[in-house]
């Protein structure tokens, strides 16, 4: 047998160490990352890193943590900017998504925010677009403010119109300013180079929400809701005539909510508004909408007199205008706030966005011309509660 070299032996010696040390800059690493994910939530310590049948039980035990020891969050989609350097034709995008979204966060030992969401929101082209995932943001505190800015990452599967509606997933950069109970975040998204931003309200609820409600709640004495409501409609004509030829419109509506369960309520709602729309030949026609919705939401309790909520559910809808009439079913999303002024007598306030599509109905525009125009109603509204 041939000796080894001492020379071959100090440089076997020197990989060997080199492979080691880059094994466990590769374990750290990951032990890092893993840190930041529902898994970091679940381990102690990261003694098996690369142990994927640990990995995915402490995921799954990390995720549920969030769900059950977490503080609800109420979610609202703001604005999707379309910046000019990538979009030369930003104003046939929609900018305002007019979506809901619901939420549980946890704040981890060291100061981190962890959240597992859901959200629906009115895409860059009209649709309504789905999204499910996780973020998770280090925070750092702005001197004695008790504001605080944050930077990490939101990790999700979405859904979209234009890609057949199969799931999209994939990491985002996400940033945040805001406080405990009030946030605001941002979001880059390279593929379609678009910015989103949202905001979010967390109420402490995590020991409430899993007490019954007492007797004396107004939401159980008094579990049904009838009202009507008063506001404006806002609405867009989609890609092709987008911004302005259908202007805005006030709109008003009746409504029929069931309270049940801890905190759920059902509507049963009834909305009609007029616009006047533009011709392409100058001049304006009228364009009547009118819409039936079925929707379940979820509340939160700020008090005991006051819920936030939101959900979602099915529509439908009937364009009337000087070319025609047609008919619509679609989802519908809402969002808002009630408030229990007396047992009896109850102050909601709502958004509510529906998804018609109106084909025909517009006399310039051709038969196959179909109306896109995501009606939002932004409305408050007074009933009685029995």
């Amino acid at each position: 047998m041939n000796k080894l070299h001492p020379a071959h032996l100090l440089r076997f010696t020197a990989a060997a160490a080199a492979l080691a040390a880059a094994g466990a800059a590769q374990a750290g690493f990951w032990a890092s990352v893993v840190d930041t994910m529902p898994a970091g939530l679940a381990r102690a310590s990261d003694e098996r890193p690369g142990d994927w049948a640990s990995f995915w039980s402490d995921a799954k035990e990390g995720a549920s943590r969030i769900m059950s020891e977490g503080n609800t969050t109420w979610v609202a989609p703001v604005y999707t900017n379309h910046p000019t350097w990538a979009w030369d034709n930003r104003a046939e995008e929609n900018g305002w998504p007019m979506g809901m979204g619901l939420a549980r966060q946890v704040i981890d030992e060291k100061g981190n925010e962890r959240m597992l969401y859901l959200v629906t929101f009115v895409d860059s082209n009209y649709r309504p677009e789905p999204m499910v995932g996780y973020t998770w943001v280090a925070r750092w505190p702005l001197g004695a403010s008790g504001l605080h800015v944050g930077a990490g990452y939101l990790a999700g599967v979405t859904f979209r119109g234009d890609y057949k509606w199969l799931p999209v997933a994939g990491p985002l950069p996400l940033a945040k300013i805001g406080n405990d109970w009030f946030s605001f975040y941002g979001t880059y998204i390279p593929f379609t180079n678009v910015f989103f931003f949202f905001s979010s309200i967390t109420v402490d609820d995590n020991k409430g929400r899993k007490m019954p409600l007492p007797a004396s709640s107004p939401w159980v004495k008094s579990p049904n809701l009838l009202y009507g409501a008063w506001g404006g409609q806002y609405a867009d004509n989609g890609e092709k005539y987008s911004p302005s030829h259908i202007r805005n419109a006030a709109v008003w509506g009746v409504g029929l909510r069931r309270y049940s369960g801890r905190s759920w309520q059902t509507d049963l709602k009834y909305s009609r508004s007029e616009h006047d729309v533009v011709k392409l030949s100058g001049g304006t026609q009228p364009l009547k909408i009118e819409t039936y919705s079925l929707t379940i939401a979820y509340n939160i309790d700020v008090t005991k007199r006051l819920r936030l909520f939101a959900g979602g559910g099915f529509g439908w809808s009937k364009g009337e205008a000087s070319g025609g009439s047609d008919t619509s079913l679609h989802p519908s999303l809402t969002l808002g706030a009630t408030w229990a002024a007396l047992d009896n007598l109850f102050l909601t306030a709502s958004m509510d966005t529906n998804f018609p599509r109106f084909k025909g109905v517009l006399e310039d525009r051709g038969s196959g011309y179909t109306v896109r125009s995501m009606p939002t109603n932004f409305t408050l509204g007074l009933g009685l509660a029995f």
